[in-house]
């Protein structure tokens, strides 16, 4: 599970710019620290007549005769030099890379909410106007934690002397220093976020909550909505909601009489994820983060619903959604005339604190659309509305099923 399926600003983000900054600055003493050892691996080879741990030379004014027989003069013995611990270092840059990962997913989530926020027309939103200077911020204090990562990058592999590569694997023995000790703390946060859910859920329901964190908690709250539509509708929920509503994941549903549906949270979709999600982006495209990804079908015949929850009302935030479906292809294919041609998604909506109760279309074929979901009124007949659209496709879906395996 990875810090980079969170939400674009919130505790989380700045749970991991603090993170970030705890490592930086203990890494010089993470050097400091570190155990010398004699791996062999580097040292100077020096001539010495005694044959003790050396071996015979290889030149030939080293040998000399005696008794008619050639024997040798001097022996070469390999002194080998202190090196730094390089499992640790290896383990260490595997740590760096993982928090740059993370801030760079960061950093286009960021920029993404902030495109978004500057298309509304001042006055037009509160949350717009006032959260734009905020994600700026934010923003750039990702990118300077980019570049300090990086600088990091390059202090553990001078350290180490040489070139390495990153190990998944702490070293064993594992360093019995205290800045090494603090480091195997903060690694168990980082690789695995799920620990920090409790600190985090007590941060947002006890202490007040700042204007940057309205569109994170607004679209976990969406996103409940949205689970418990389907329980509404008839479905039946396999999977834990509040680890994958909070760190990202997937909730699976299922029903008798349709195809199971998956209800992905922030997922990655990018040509890499494709085998995971059935569904990506096209070649030369840039990695998508839809706040909610909904895939229904077995394999071979997926379909697939994207939602995303923004604070914005204005027309074009909404149609800006439509990206999703032009973005966004399946793995697997369908049949048109005999040709098989790519799936996209059938719709591609946004969901925000819209007046009304019934959706908005986008588009004459409700491909796009908005649906309105205001926390201060909880209307949620529009939501059951479209739900009971992708639970109706779900129940075609089974149907088709059956009758191919007929």
């Amino acid at each position: 599970m990875n810090l980079g399926a969170l939400g674009a600003h919130g505790p989380f983000v700045r749970g991991l710019l603090a993170a970030t900054d705890g490592y930086v600055a203990l890494l010089p003493r993470l050097v400091a620290e570190l155990d010398a050892t004699f791996d062999g691996s580097s040292g100077d080879w020096s001539v010495v007549r005694a044959p003790r741990n050396a071996k015979p030379s290889t030149a030939a004014y080293d040998y000399g005769l005696h008794d008619g027989a050639t024997i040798p003069l001097r022996w070469l013995r390999f002194d080998a030099a202190p090196r730094p611990n390089e499992a640790a270092l290896r383990w260490a840059l595997h740590i760096s890379e993982h928090l740059g990962r993370e801030l760079v997913t960061h950093s286009a989530r960021l920029e993404s909410r902030l495109r978004e926020a500057l298309l509304v027309r001042a006055g037009d939103s509160e949350w717009a106007v006032q959260d734009a200077q905020t994600l700026q911020g934010l923003a750039a204090g990702v990118e300077e934690r980019i570049v300090a990562v990086r600088q990091a990058e390059s202090d553990i592999r001078l350290a180490a002397g040489r070139r390495i590569a990153s190990n998944v694997r702490p070293p064993a023995p594992y360093p019995q220093h205290p800045a090494w000790s603090r480091l195997k703390r903060l690694a168990r946060e980082l690789l695995r976020p799920e620990t920090m859910l409790g600190a985090v859920l007590n941060q947002v329901l006890t202490e007040p909550i700042p204007l940057a964190d309205v569109p994170f908690l607004y679209q976990r709250w969406c996103g409940l909505q949205l689970l418990n539509a389907f329980e509404r509708r008839g479905w039946t929920r396999r999977t834990d909601l509040v680890g994958a509503l909070f760190l990202g994941g997937r909730v699976e549903f299922v029903r008798h009489d349709a195809a199971d549906v998956i209800v992905w949270v922030e997922p990655r979709v990018s040509q890499a994820t494709m085998s995971v999600t059935g569904w990506g982006v096209g070649s030369g495209k840039a990695e998508l983060t839809p706040d909610f990804l909904i895939t229904c079908g077995a394999a071979g015949m997926r379909d697939a619903f994207v939602l995303d929850a923004t604070m914005a009302r204005s027309d074009e935030v909404l149609m800006s959604k439509a990206r999703y479906r032009l973005d966004i292809v399946g793995l697997d294919t369908q049949l048109v005339a005999g040709v098989p041609v790519q799936r996209r998604p059938l719709r591609a909506w946004a969901v925000a604190p819209l007046g009304g109760s019934h959706c908005r279309l986008s588009d004459p074929e409700g491909r796009t659309g908005g649906i309105p979901l205001h926390p201060g009124e909880c209307d949620l007949r529009a939501l059951d509305a479209w739900v009971g659209d992708v639970s109706l496709h779900a129940r075609r879906q089974n149907i088709r099923t059956e009758l191919e395996g007929a």
